[in-house]
């Protein structure tokens, strides 16, 4: 029987963590606006059937870099949340920071 190899928890999050900036790092930048309509997003998009920006909920946007399927569950999570809290309170109850906190969640779990 083999024997796994040892790696120290400490190096595991420091080549998780150097993984994650990696990722961020190859991103692209985006600018919003906010107008009294409502937001604009402009963002530069290399590909023709990939988008990284969606709305999540009434003046809250998402945009992410990454697997597309980790970025599309985060989005159906962060929609599914608004909408819950939304239908539970009020639609003005609903903002970016109950959001990110539901992340942040999320992500540490995982």
């Amino acid at each position: 029987m083999n024997m796994p190899f040892y790696v120290a928890p400490e190096q595991v999050m420091k080549d998780r963590a150097d993984y994650a900036r990696k990722g961020i790092a190859r991103g692209r930048s985006l600018i919003a606006f906010r107008f009294d309509q409502g937001i604009a997003i402009c963002a530069e998009n290399t590909s023709s059937t990939l988008r990284k920006v969606s709305e999540i909920y009434d003046r809250i946007a998402f945009a992410g870099v990454g697997k597309y399927n980790e970025f599309d569950q985060l989005r159906i999570a962060g929609v599914r949340h608004a909408d819950m809290k939304g239908y539970s309170f009020s639609r003005e109850d609903v903002d970016a920071r109950s959001l990110a906190n539901q992340y942040a969640q999320s992500l540490g779990q995982a």
